[in-house]
């Protein structure tokens, strides 16, 4: 675990083994982003929802917060954190998902990628 910006952060094996328990994994990036290739089983919530998406994630274990390259994701782990989640970040974001050879799935029909 790192503390860039002083928010907690993982890595693409830890956030794995995170998701292999209870943890849940949320996509913080635009509509578009997500629709072109996201984790499977991750749950798209965009930066506006973000509070009110708050309501229903403490039950969770722990949050793996992703964005494209981690930049959002420090923001929403900051949020949700400051709400009493227990949230971390993915370093690196999608792209480090992707590079790991991890699966992604995309919505718009297309071959997945990181838009």
């Amino acid at each position: 675990m790192t503390h860039d910006d002083r928010v907690p952060g993982i890595d693409v094996d830890e956030a794995l083994r995170l998701l292999e328990g209870d943890a849940q994994m949320i996509d913080v990036r635009d509509g578009k982003e997500w629709a072109a290739g996201h984790a499977p089983h991750s749950v798209h919530v965009s930066m506006a929802e973000l509070s009110d998406a708050t309501t229903w994630m403490w039950r969770a274990r722990r949050v793996v917060v992703v964005s494209r390259s981690g930049r959002r994701a420090a923001d929403a782990v900051r949020h949700l954190r400051a709400a009493g989640v227990d949230a971390v970040r993915l370093e690196g974001g999608m792209h480090a998902w992707a590079h790991a050879g991890r699966e992604l799935v995309s919505d718009n029909g297309r071959p997945p990628h990181i838009a």
